[in-house]
């Protein structure tokens, strides 16, 4: 008779608590910073959840409020049309704003709003062996099994273009990719936030040519070029 894959996941024991904290500080040594103890606790969380089942994996204590990321204590729902993107609503300079071309006082827009940064971050840094594996695949015969590590990797991401993600994950690739800004007017920059929640700019909006893609926001851009800058004026 056959047996059910649910009930022999391993021949052996789970691991004890003591052996996977050794496994959570050798990734943090190996990665020399770059993964910090949550990021780590999260990965072999979720690895230890697949094999061993939620009921093991929560009994370890990681994911309650203790080890939650303090950057995560910013989030804001999804949802929200918020502006709270800290200095990107102060005026940085004077320009011309890229959207409705008008020279004014500028803001600078996250292209990813920093409320999504903890989020982004840790999706970029739990796909990061797909994303290399994604990138390594550049002969002809490699084509479907890249198609398919795309597709898989746009559900991971939560985003429908992975065109521009870092092609390596590290500390450094993954701080530019967030750094990402472009300058727009006050108006303009009220529009956008207003238009898109600030989830969905992270990952479908998060590039000026993709800004520029939505009808909404040119046509904003369109109507704002005609209108007087008013207090923005320089």
């Amino acid at each position: 008779a056959c047996s059910s894959s649910s009930s022999t996941s391993l021949d052996e024991p789970p691991p004890s608590k003591e052996d996977l904290d050794e496994i959570v500080s050798t990734l943090v040594d190996y990665f020399e910073g770059d993964v910090g103890e949550h990021d780590a606790k999260n990965m072999i969380h979720n690895v230890v959840k697949d094999v061993w089942g939620d009921d093991f994996a929560d009994n370890l204590g990681w994911i309650d409020a203790e080890t939650v990321d303090p950057d995560d204590e910013h989030d804001e729902d999804e949802g929200d049309e918020i502006e709270s993107d800290g200095d990107d609503g102060d005026f940085v300079g004077e320009g011309e704003c890229i959207l409705c071309e008008r020279e004014v006082k500028l803001t600078r827009h996250h292209l990813i709003p920093k409320t999504c940064w903890p989020r982004i971050k840790k999706r970029l840094w739990n796909a990061a062996s797909t994303i290399e594996t994604y990138h390594s695949l550049d002969d002809e015969s490699s084509h479907e099994k890249k198609e398919f590590t795309r597709a898989k990797l746009e559900k991971t991401l939560g985003m429908t273009d992975i065109s521009d993600i870092p092609t390596t994950i590290t500390h450094d690739s993954v701080r530019t990719y967030l750094f990402k800004v472009c300058l727009l007017c006050r108006q303009c920059h009220s529009a956008v936030h207003r238009l898109h929640p600030e989830m969905e700019l992270a990952t479908e909006y998060n590039t000026v040519e993709k800004l520029f893609a939505d009808e909404e926001i040119l046509k904003f851009g369109k109507w704002a070029s005609k209108q007087r800058p008013g207090k923005y004026a320089i």
